[in-house]
C-alpha cells in the first residue's frame, strides 16, 4: 500500500491492486462526504447494450450485500444521510453525505452498491419499467430531447453519441449476466477511487476500504477510441410546440488539453451568464428568447461548445444569425479586457466556492485522479484561470469555427429551418 504526500492536506493511498483512496480532512466540520467513483460509463458499453451502465447503477439500489432496496434506504436515512448516484459517459459514482461518526458505515453501503450488487431477477423487469418512464420523460421534454439530438449529431457513430439512458429497444435486451459482466469488465481497481472529505475516522474508513477492495482484482477493458470530427451534422424533430428549441455547436478541446480553461472562459464570455454577449444581445437588447446560454462540455479526449436557445419560431432564424455573428466576432477580435476579467472572476469564484464544500471536494479529488492521475491544487487551477489571455480565447474560438457546424432542433418547421441554415452556412 503506497501513500502519496499530502496535497493541501489531501492524502492519496494506492492499494497494491491499483485502487486509490483520497482522504481530505476538514476537521472543523460535523459532516462527511463519502463516495465511490469509477472511470466507467456509457462510452464503455456496446451498441447492443446501450443504457447498460445507467441500468446497472439503478439495479445496485435494488439489492446489495444482502440488503434489499428498502433496507438500503432505511440504513442511510435512519442516520439522516443523503444517498445518490449518477452515470455519465465516462464516470459513475455512488455517494453519501452524512454526519461524521456515520462515515464508515455509509461508505460501506456505497462500496456495497458498487461492488456487491445482487441483481435479483424479479427486480430487473420491474426496474426496466422505471427506466422506460425515465426515457419517456426525457423524450417528452423538448429542452432535454434537443440535447439528446445534439449529442448524436456531435459524435455520430461513436459511443458518446448514444443516450446515457439507452433506448427502450436496447433496454429490453439487457440480461442479468450483462449487469455482472459490465461490472467485471469496467469496475476494476485501476478505475476506482474512494474519496472522503470532511470530518471522519481515517482508520475506520481505511478498514472499510480494505474490506471491499483489498482483494478486488480485474483489468479494465480498454476505452473506446477518440471520436473523429465528422462533417456538418443536423438532427431535428418536428413537433407542434409554442417554442423552437435549438442547439448550435462545434467541437473544441478536451478536458486534458492545455487550452481547456481558455475554452471554458470563451463559453462564459459567449453565453455564460446575464452579462454575456448572447444574453445581452439576444434577450436584453432584442427580446428574442427567454433562455439562451452557452456551455463547454469536455470529455477526456474531445469537447464541444454549444449554444441553447428557446425562442418563438418566427424569431429562430434571427437568433441563429446573431449567435453566428457573435461567435465569428469573438473568433476574429477576441473579447474585451472587461469581458475577460469578468469571465475569469466568475470561473475563479465558482471553483473556489466549490472547494469549500465537502461534496464538491470529494468529487473533485476523484475526478482529478481519474482524469489527470494526480491531485490538482486549488492554487494551480486558479493560476491556470488567471493565465488565460485575450489571444487564448480568440484562438480557441477561431479553432472551433474551423470545425464543422453541428445543430439540433425540436419544434415547428421554422426552428428546424433555422438550425439547418446554421449547418449549411
Amino acid at each position: 500500500m503506497a501513500s502519496a504526500g499530502p496535497d493541501n492536506d489531501r492524502e492519496v493511498i494506492t492499494l497494491p491492486n491499483g485502487a486509490r483512496v483520497v482522504f481530505d480532512s476538514m476537521p472543523n466540520l460535523r459532516t462527511s462526504a463519502v463516495g465511490v467513483y469509477l472511470a466507467a460509463g456509457a462510452r464503455h458499453e456496446s451498441d447492443e447494450r446501450n443504457g447498460l451502465a445507467h441500468f446497472l447503477e439503478h439495479m445496485a439500489f435494488k439489492s446489495a450485500a444482502g440488503r434489499n432496496a428498502r433496507e438500503i434506504a432505511e440504513a442511510v436515512e435512519a442516520r439522516g444521510g443523503v444517498m445518490n448516484a449518477s452515470t455519465g459517459y465516462e464516470l459513475t459514482n455512488y455517494f453519501v453525505r452524512c454526519l461524521s461518526p456515520d462515515a464508515p458505515e455509509m461508505l460501506d453501503i456505497a462500496l456495497a452498491l458498487a461492488f456487491g450488487p445482487d441483481h435479483p431477477m424479479d427486480e430487473i423487469e420491474r426496474e426496466k419499467g422505471v427506466v422506460r418512464q425515465e426515457i419517456g420523460e426525457a423524450a417528452d421534454q423538448p429542452d432535454d430531447l434537443v440535447f439528446e439530438l445534439a449529442q448524436v449529431a456531435s459524435y455520430p457513430g461513436h459511443p458518446l453519441g448514444r443516450p446515457i439512458l439507452g433506448t427502450e429497444q436496447t433496454l429490453d435486451t439487457i440480461r442479468r449476466e450483462d449487469l455482472f459482466g459490465f461490472g467485471a469488465s469496467n469496475y476494476s481497481p485501476q478505475r476506482t477511487v474512494v474519496s472522503v472529505a470532511g470530518a471522519f475516522d481515517r482508520n475506520a474508513i481505511l478498514g472499510v476500504v480494505n474490506k471491499w477492495l483489498a482483494s478486488h482484482t480485474g483489468i479494465a477493458a480498454p476505452p473506446s477510441a477518440a471520436p473523429l470530427i465528422a462533417a456538418a451534422q443536423l438532427r431535428t424533430e418536428q413537433r407542434k410546440l409554442e417554442q423552437s428549441h435549438i442547439v448550435l455547436a462545434r467541437r473544441t478541446v478536451s478536458a486534458t488539453s492545455p487550452d481547456r480553461f481558455a475554452a471554458r472562459i470563451f463559453a462564459e464570455i459567449f453565453g455564460g451568464g446575464m452579462a454575456s454577449r448572447l444574453f445581452q444581445d439576444v434577450r436584453e437588447a432584442r427580446g428574442l428568447a427567454y433562455t439562451i446560454d452557452a456551455a463547454c462540455d469536455q470529455h477526456s479526449d474531445c469537447g464541444r461548445i454549444s449554444v441553447y436557445a428557446g425562442s418563438d419560431p418566427k424569431d429562430a432564424a434571427e437568433v441563429v444569425k446573431i449567435t453566428s455573428d457573435i461567435w465569428a466576432d469573438i473568433a476574429a477580435k477576441g473579447p474585451t479586457d472587461a469581458e475577460l476579467a469578468r469571465a475569469k472572476a466568475i470561473a475563479a469564484a465558482q471553483f473556489a466556492m466549490s472547494a469549500e464544500a465537502p461534496a464538491s471536494r470529494s468529487g473533485s479529488a476523484a475526478y482529478e485522479l481519474l482524469t489527470f492521475d494526480r491531485l490538482v491544487s486549488v492554487e494551480e487551477v486558479l493560476a491556470h484561470i488567471g493565465n488565460v489571455t485575450i489571444d487564448d480565447v480568440r484562438r480557441v474560438a477561431a479553432d472551433t469555427l474551423a470545425n464543422p457546424a453541428i445543430a439540433s432542433a425540436v419544434g415547428p418547421k421554422a426552428g428546424l429551418a433555422a438550425a439547418e441554415a446554421f449547418v449549411s452556412a
